[in-house]
């Protein structure tokens, strides 16, 4: 009967002692760096990739691998610190953009959203209304959409009950009703005709 093979004993040597000067020795050439050196870890890899190379490590070698493990970890850090500042950027640029809140009406809803393009986001909801805009962004839009949610038809939809109709009107004082036209589909309804009356259906 065969008997079950026992573990094989892989020959792989994954870090890669074959040849060198130190086999036996946990960390090559950690006699080499002081203890108290801050780099020492990347500085001993440098070393042992110089050792791999065919580099004597000598003092010499030692010194080299310093200044070049020193020159690579300021390089990196300089890279990130350049990052997170792009980064940082964008992030400010996008705050300072203007958004929009928009209330549309599609059919008998109306559509409370935001946008940062108004022209691109009404070419392809195609409203039949305008009846409402002001500034503000995604926390604007959220409160509009916490303000008016015993209303909420589904999603941004919402069904045109006073308490929004008087708030869209309120816009229309302030801010005057939106002179836009561009992608609408008129339906022959016109909710706020002069803005006198509410004549949306309840």
């Amino acid at each position: 009967m065969p008997q079950p093979r026992g573990a094989r004993i892989g020959v792989h040597d994954p870090y890669r002692m074959k040849g060198s000067v130190n086999v036996g020795r946990r960390i090559p050439h950690a006699d080499k760096v002081p203890a108290d050196e801050p780099n020492r870890t990347d500085i001993l890899i440098t070393l042992h990739r110089f050792e791999l190379a065919g580099v004597e490590i000598d003092d010499r070698a030692v010194e080299i691998a310093t200044k070049l493990t020193r020159w690579h970890i300021a390089n990196a850090e300089k890279r990130d610190r350049i990052n997170a500042e792009e980064v940082a950027a964008r992030v400010a640029a996008a705050a300072e953009r203007e958004c929009w809140v928009y209330y549309i009406r599609c059919g008998r809803l109306i559509k409370i959203g935001m946008t940062t393009n108004l022209a691109s986001r009404f070419s392809s909801i195609r409203p039949n209304e305008v009846l409402a805009i002001e500034e503000g962004g995604l926390e604007r839009e959220v409160a509009m959409h916490q303000r008016f949610a015993e209303l909420r038809a589904g999603g941004e939809y919402f069904h045109p009950g006073p308490a929004l109709q008087q708030h869209i009107l309120a816009l229309r004082d302030e801010l005057g009703a939106p002179n836009w036209t561009a992608s609408v589909v008129p339906d022959g309804d016109d909710w706020f005709p002069g803005d006198s009356s509410v004549s949306a259906a309840t």
